[in-house]
């Protein structure tokens, strides 16, 4: 018998499949009909027309139809800004250099709210650069209006395919992996409140793993979701939402329903019991609010009032000690999983408008959330400062060491500039240019087919072919899918001619090629060395950097007041969100740059200090400070230093270059809270009934030794991963 799950995932693999296959078609049907409208208007420039269709299928989804009216607004505005400064400072070609770099860091600033037109906006400017130092004033203001208006004819192209033809069905596919996600969760949640409603403890998973339900849908419902954590596409929304929410689960079901039965009464494991079925409910409701394509009501204020204030009525049978509970309640993971279920729901609604109403819906989406984003911050004013730093070098390698590429170096170096470290940077270049010369292949192929049969729906047959193929790569194959990119991008140039497709035409071809291969390479200088964003080095920095707060919120722990003591820092999560795709982004890099596998351990130890720091985190919330407590953390006085100690060497370890670091000895801590504070605890005297529980202090030390276990651990997995990258 196949299991049910077996066969989900398989319907759910299948469904996949066919809407690949459907936007594939959809892809290739927008550049047919975009090379047959600039063919039928003698565009100059004409092969850009499909170009730009492909990209907006592309790197455009999952709404396109928007994108180009954004885009289509940038590039116009671009292009103005571009043709004044140069009418008006054409005859001073260094001053008018300044400006329009200057207007191009501009563009790049608003790549946090609008990545795709801000990009495009961008590029049409520095082509017009390299379009004026090779040509004149005339020849760059008609570029500009070339440009514009093949993305139009692009532009025009995809919304006439993707609203005539059928829907997207990705979009399907994502809300069916949805469901089966919320049903995943609300299970989840009804068995952690039965296990605390009975006492039963179970086996909980050492780490939540590789937990990516949504992989196989990110190329085209949330493509720019690797920028960062905050964004405005409900689809990546949804994504982080779920990933984030399943992990919060994780912690809770780690730290409080293995220790739950011994270290907390009856009545807080009740009450607990029931804050986790009414989230089960509303993750039921989010549920049966997917499946009927409904939106839902937002989480109900008396549950995160119940979490989230003090009720006065709880203490009316067991005093101020039952308020003080309730308070800790607020304050611990249980609070933060409602809030991340408030989120979910956000971003429930808000998916559900994208896809309700068309091309409004993808309006009202955009404005659904605040985005919370600066639209200056540092990836942005680095993507700038990249970006007018490889093209004074292209310009420099062009006019000076007569390298090629001609205008194309400025459309490579545009997406180049904002990859965010050299490990992308190196995927995207090498298996791009994978892609370029499998598209150029086909390119010349098809062109001396049609030069011996010059005839134009043989021409349209082959530009089908060519970018359906190249899109079916680019969906199948994510974390190739740079290849699949570059060689739908590629084929236009390699047979369609400046003036209209024509046949037999390679030189647009093998300019393309080169402005790949040099634009790349003047981006790998900037990346490596004149801003180098390394990301092992960006992974161990933030490392480094968490294990310094851990050892600052264990300082504060120990100097009090512990009734304002705000738990693990930010920055352990951080690092438990950002280390896959940094360790993903380092596998393309050689030597000591490298990705070693043992960093997987490494996050698993920081997700279990962020673990247990939460759990004292959440004791502490339970009851006022007493007598008992204060000889518990008198005891053990000396774990802060040691622990400031043991953290500072550690984080000198992923600190210091790997050949200096693996000189250092691996740290050895052994604090045994436990055991001291079980020689200590006979000599004390029973205390009087104030509602503060006893075998509290025992599991805080607990909690203090695993997180000494963990720190060494750390510090032994990093000598071994310095000891062999310093061998390179």
């Amino acid at each position: 018998m196949v299991s049910t799950a077996a066969q989900s995932e398989r319907l759910y693999e299948e469904a996949l499949r066919e809407g690949q296959v459907r936007h594939a078609l959809k892809t290739a049907l927008g550049c047919c009909l975009a090379t047959a409208l600039s063919f039928f208007f003698h565009l100059p420039s004409g092969q850009l027309a499909p170009v730009f269709a492909y990209l907006l299928m592309t790197l455009g989804m999952p709404s396109p139809r928007l994108n180009w009216l954004v885009s289509q607004l940038a590039i116009v505005v671009s292009a103005l800004v571009s043709a004044l400064v140069l009418v008006v400072f054409g005859a001073a070609p260094f001053l008018y250099l300044a400006l329009t770099l200057l207007w191009i860091f501009t563009c790049v600033l608003f790549t946090n709210w609008f990545s795709l037109p801000a990009t495009l906006g961008a590029m049409v400017s520095a082509l017009g650069i390299f379009v004026f130092f090779d040509g004149d004033v005339g020849g760059t203001l008609g570029f500009y209006v070339a440009y514009g208006l093949n993305f139009l004819i692009a532009g025009f192209s995809v919304a006439v395919v993707h609203t005539l033809l059928w829907q997207l069905n990705t979009r399907k596919v994502f809300l069916e992996r949805v469901a089966a996600v919320y049903a995943r969760l609300e299970d989840q949640c009804r068995d952690a409140a039965r296990r605390l409603r009975s006492g039963e403890s179970a086996p909980v998973e050492d780490s939540p793993g590789e937990w990516a339900p949504f992989r196989p849908l990110r190329q085209l419902l949330a493509p720019e979701l690797r920028r960062g954590r905050d964004t405005a596409n409900p689809f990546a929304r949804m994504i982080l939402a779920c990933r984030s929410l399943n992990l919060r689960l994780w912690f809770f079901s780690r730290v409080i329903a293995p220790l739950a039965p011994a270290a907390l009464p009856a009545e807080v494991r009740l009450r607990m019991a029931r804050l986790l079925d009414r989230c089960a409910e509303q993750l039921h409701v989010l549920l049966d609010g997917i499946l009927r394509r409904e939106p839902v009501l937002p989480v109900d204020t008396d549950l995160v009032e119940e979490a989230d204030s003090v009720r006065l009525d709880a203490g009316l049978h067991r005093g101020e000690g039952d308020i003080l509970l309730v308070h800790g309640i607020h304050r611990s993971i249980l609070h933060r999983f409602i809030r991340g279920i408030q989120t979910l729901t956000r971003c429930h609604n808000a998916l559900l408008a994208n896809l309700r109403a068309g091309l409004g819906g993808e309006l009202v989406a955009l404005g659904a959330f605040p985005s919370g984003r600066r639209l200056v911050d540092v990836n942005s004013v680095r993507a700038g400062v990249k970006l007018v730093l490889i093209l004074l070098l292209l310009l420099v390698e062009e006019r000076g060491l007569g390298f090629p590429g001609g205008s194309q170096v400025a459309f490579f170096a545009t997406f180049f500039a904002s990859t965010g470290n050299l490990g992308r940077q190196n995927k995207t270049d090498l298996v791009g240019l994978a892609g370029l010369l499998g598209g150029f292949v086909f390119g010349v192929v098809a062109a001396f087919v049609t030069s011996r049969l010059p005839e134009f729906p043989l021409l349209l047959a082959l530009v089908f072919l060519g970018e359906f193929v190249a899109n079916l790569a680019y969906q199948r194959l994510p974390r190739y899918g740079a290849a699949g990119l570059q060689a739908g991008l590629a084929l236009p140039f390699t047979y369609l001619a400046t003036t209209g497709p024509e046949w037999g035409s390679f030189s647009s071809a093998t300019t393309r090629f080169w402005g790949l291969v040099v634009a790349g390479f003047s981006a790998v200088v900037v990346h490596a060395y004149l801003w180098p964003v390394l990301p092992m080095r960006q992974l161990r920095a933030s490392i480094a950097a968490a294990l310094r707060d851990t050892a600052a919120r264990l300082g504060h722990l120990f100097a009090g007041p512990r009734s304002t003591w705000e738990g693990p820092p930010p920055s352990l999560d951080d690092v438990a969100l950002r280390a896959r795709d940094l360790l993903d982004d380092a596998r393309y890099l050689p030597g000591p740059e490298h990705a070693d596998a043992a960093y997987d351990g490494i996050v698993d130890c920081l997700q279990e200090i962020d673990a247990n720091l939460e759990y004292v985190h959440f004791l502490l919330g339970l009851e006022k400070e007493h007598p008992l407590r204060q000889h518990f953390f008198r005891v053990i006085a000396d774990y802060p230093e040691q622990a400031s100690s043991n953290l500072e060497r550690v984080a000198r370890q992923f600190q210091q270059p790997p050949a200096s670091a693996a000189r250092m000895k691996p740290v050895r801590w052994e604090p045994d809270a436990s055991g001291r504070w079980e020689d200590a605890a006979r000599d004390v005297r029973p205390l009087p009934d104030t509602g503060a529980d006893p075998w509290r202090p025992a599991v805080i030390a607990r909690c203090l030794d695993h997180i000494a276990r963990a720190i060494e651990k750390t510090s032994s997995i990093a000598a071994e991963i310095n000891l062999r990258t310093s061998s390179y």
